[in-house]
């Protein structure tokens, strides 16, 4: 599938402010996390159309574009996120995948979900169950995408915060994480170990070309001498923030 479009938004100053589950808080710079997200725009769009969505910034977790969305083939799932503070995100999201041409679903009452707690690789979607998303939010996602060819597997997520800050896809259809993090091996069998937790988040760019953070050197230089043309770029404002690279951007293919 070609890598059409990047949704992305830009950081808001209170980024500092946001949600918590697994750190504590700490400083984070806004103008450094400015500069790091501009990097990481500049390199998709490298590969792709990179689209901007209207900034929110009372929103502290707005530039975690991926939460409020899900897309796959033609069909777009407005998320349920679980924290009130967050649902003001959704709107300007929403309203721009529909200008894209995808048909909109929306789940039901009693269902939380984030975007961040799916991960798909061709046919099939994994659904992380985590503090953020529950079993009637896997339900829902199954309902609305097997009709369409997918298979929806729930998978536990007990050691981070969503399921693609515990274990990526990489593009031969083999999967990376670090040991410590992951989900049970029996839902992603024999998948790669991350030398580096922060190195176990990694975005497809097409072909063998994978982006990932600078702040996993070891896990770049394993994945190089394995054949992929490995790209970094700095996170650590994001990551202070449980953000990685795979949840600053919706990355449509079709």
């Amino acid at each position: 599938m070609e890598f059409m479009h990047a949704l992305v938004r830009r950081p808001s100053p209170r980024l500092a402010d946001g949600l918590l589950t697994h750190l504590e808080p700490s400083d984070v710079n806004p103008d450094l996390a400015l500069a790091q997200w501009q990097d990481y725009c500049d390199i998709l769009r490298d590969y792709t159309d990179v689209i901007e969505v209207e900034p929110a910034p009372d929103c502290p977790d707005s530039v975690f574009i991926e939460d409020p969305i899900f897309t796959y083939a033609d069909l777009a799932i407005e998320t349920r996120l679980k924290y009130s503070s967050r649902k003001p995100e959704h709107e300007a999201v929403v309203r721009k995948v529909e200008d894209l041409g995808f048909s909109l679903a929306q789940l039901p009452e009693g269902a939380t979900l984030e975007g961040g707690d799916m991960l798909k690789f061709n046919e099939k979607v994994w659904v992380g169950l985590s503090t953020r998303t529950n079993e009637a939010g896997v339900r829902a996602v199954a309902e609305l995408l097997e009709p369409l060819g997918a298979t929806v597997t729930g998978v536990p997520v007990e050691h981070a915060l969503h399921l693609k800050s515990a274990i990526t896809a990489l593009p031969d259809g083999s999967f990376l994480a670090h040991e410590d993090y992951a989900p049970p091996e029996e839902f992603f069998p024999g998948y790669r170990r991350a030398p580096e937790f922060l190195g176990s988040q990694i975005i497809m760019l097409g072909g063998n070309t994978i982006l990932m953070s600078a702040s996993g050197p070891k896990t770049a230089e394993m994945l190089r001498a394995d054949g992929f043309e490995v790209l970094t770029t700095p996170m650590t404002e994001f990551e202070k923030t449980e953000g990685c690279v795979t949840c600053l951007s919706v990355r449509i293919r079709r």
